[in-house]
């Protein structure tokens, strides 16, 4: 009788435990969701509630921490800096004293792997890139212990997979730590590993759908696919301004811009003071677009206000010398040189920034020419999607163009414009004779003259030959533009593997 009634408690209490667990998970997947929909007030009550039920568990304060991340990285406050920090630390002591119980719970081990995750962002966004390195080391080793307990965790391959994206950026001068840490770094490797996790995984599912995004646009340039992605997510969570800024980026890539508006509206109009440099990149990017739409009092009005809002110098020098740009086509002689200077002030280790240095200094130097003007609007009725007006201004003006530098990028727009009208013999012609131009501030033209004759030969099926020019392509590509340049390579590698 006393076996029976101690088996009884035992399996009461048992039941107990696990009704409890069940409680507590259910309540951090809802307060997740509310985190995703940038409802954080609700999401801070579910979580508060979920620590007074289980305050040994350690997922409460993980999924608090990355909001405090989140609020990092989209306003730059130390003390959300700080506070992150605080409750990523908590996170760790929970999560170990759990495992002192149960060394081999894979569960236990991937939240490791995020917490460190987290912490390597944190670090690396603030300039503190060896506790950036040594974090990604320890989340990558939690990562790869998870999988060697359970290879079908598909989550982990996301975590290692952002890593194997991320460091492929590494500038050279870090490749020491690199090595030191014994961390790879491969993009195609990093794009699979999330393309597993967000279509097989179970947690972290929203987050490497986010990243999947991301990587169809600048990995790929496969900007269509990407907007889909970000469409869902945004069905789902409407209130993200991340998605919308996100999903403003592939459409401005897919010359979209009337949509890019839209989203960018949106993010104004959410207005989240805890995500206020998102909020002052909204308005550089709109500033872009009215750019590009010949709508220089607007795109002025909006760098403007990016230009006095952001708390980083990212993007500020390109922003400034299309701010040039507007005044010059205003007759505004006097602003045009005054942001000419400013372009210099941008983060040089950013492509876009470094380029405004460069040409805010020509210049100053040797005075703007109107065939400078020409290709600008050439380039830009071109990256609006004004297919008909950009080769109108081509025709009109192509016959003029003294310098072979300017000569190449035009006859490169029109061959381009004729690729995507499906004109392969027409946009081939385009390119005759670039690559007997001399080049010397134009220089990625050559790489990209190379990618447009690779996709001319696989509209040809002539794929053998469409491989050739993207080797070629590849080997010439470490000028202006090479990060867009590597992704129109990569996106059509893709389409050639399934081919013969």
């Amino acid at each position: 009788m006393n076996k029976l009634i101690i088996s009884l408690y035992f399996l009461l209490s048992f039941h107990i435990i696990i009704g409890q667990n069940q409680k507590y998970i259910k309540i951090i997947n809802q307060a997740e969701r509310l985190s995703y929909n940038f409802e954080f007030e609700a999401c801070d009550s579910l979580l508060n509630k979920a620590i007074n039920f289980s305050p040994e568990k350690p997922e409460a304060y993980l999924l608090k921490a990355k909001i405090h991340l989140w609020y990092f990285l989209g306003s730059k406050n130390e003390k959300d800096y700080k506070l992150f920090f605080n409750l990523s630390d908590s996170s760790i002591i929970k999560t170990d004293k759990l495992l002192e119980l149960n060394s081999n719970n894979a569960q236990l081990i991937y939240l490791l792997g995020n917490i460190y995750k987290y912490r390597a962002m944190a670090y690396g966004s603030n300039g503190n890139t060896l506790d950036a390195f040594w974090s990604t080391k320890k989340s990558v080793s939690f990562f790869e212990d998870v999988i060697d307990l359970d290879s079908t965790f598909y989550s982990a391959y996301g975590g290692i997979g952002i890593f194997e994206y991320a460091l492929s950026y590494v500038p050279a001068l870090f490749n020491w730590a690199l090595t030191i840490s014994g961390l790879s770094a491969d993009q195609n490797n990093g794009f699979s590993y999330i393309e597993k996790a967000s279509k097989k995984g179970k947690t972290d599912k929203i987050e490497y759908t986010f990243h999947l995004a991301k990587l169809y646009d600048e990995h790929l340039a496969d900007y269509t696919k990407s907007s889909e992605i970000l469409s869902d997510l945004i069905r789902q969570f409407p209130k993200n301004s991340l998605f919308h800024y996100q999903a403003a980026i592939s459409y401005i890539k897919n010359k979209k811009l009337d949509n890019a508006i839209v989203e960018l509206e949106k993010v104004s109009k959410i207005n989240n003071p805890k995500f206020s440099q998102t909020n002052s990149f909204a308005n550089f990017l709109l500033g872009d677009i009215y750019f590009r739409k010949k709508e220089y009092n607007k795109a002025l009005d909006n760098y403007s206000i990016f230009l006095t809002t952001t708390k980083t110098i990212d993007y500020s020098g390109i922003a400034s010398l299309r701010s040039a740009y507007c005044y010059y086509f205003l007759d505004n002689v006097k602003e045009f040189r005054r942001y000419a200077i400013k372009a210099a002030n941008g983060n040089l280790d950013l492509e876009d920034d470094k380029f405004a240095k460069e040409m805010g200094l020509y210049i100053l130097g040797n005075g703007f020419a109107e065939e400078s003007k020409i290709l600008i609007e050439i380039e830009n009725s071109y990256l609006a999607g004004n297919h008909e007006e950009s080769l109108r201004l081509i025709n009109a003006s192509i016959d003029s163009i003294k310098s072979d530098n300017i000569f190449a990028q035009i006859k490169l727009y029109k061959s381009s414009i004729l690729l995507e009208k499906k004109k392969p013999a027409q946009s081939e012609q385009a390119l005759k004779g670039i690559d007997s131009l001399d080049l010397t501030t134009a220089e990625w033209v050559e790489p990209m003259y190379l990618v447009n004759l690779a996709k001319i030969n696989y509209l040809n099926r002539n794929y053998n030959v469409s491989r050739e020019y993207l080797a070629a392509a590849e080997s010439k590509n470490d000028y202006q533009n090479k990060h867009l340049i590597k992704s129109y390579i990569n996106g059509l590698k893709r389409k050639l593997k399934k081919v013969k």
